[in-house]
């Protein structure tokens, strides 16, 4: 599925009727740190552009590591950044 502390993005509203996965084991997600975000805007062809953006390494993750007394700091630090710098 995922590596050690990836994420997945979901994007856009499935149609149909709601359905369970069950085969979806939570205990994993924690074990490997995995986090699920997701944005109701979007639509199937959005999908397929945010995976090829993915699949050219068009997207990159940039991270950094902090003591959580800097937890206010980065928290102001991403509040002030735009959204397409």
């Amino acid at each position: 599925m995922l590596r050690f502390g990836g994420t997945m993005v979901c994007v856009g509203i499935p149609e149909g009727e709601p359905e369970p996965i069950a085969t979806a084991f939570p205990a994993k997600f924690v074990f490997k740190n995995i986090t699920i975000a997701s944005t109701a805007v979007g639509n199937r062809r959005d999908a397929i552009e945010v995976m090829d953006f993915a699949a050219r390494g068009v997207v990159k993750t940039v991270y950094r590591t902090e003591k959580v007394e800097k937890l206010n700091d980065v928290g102001n630090h991403l509040g002030s950044l735009a959204a397409f710098d």
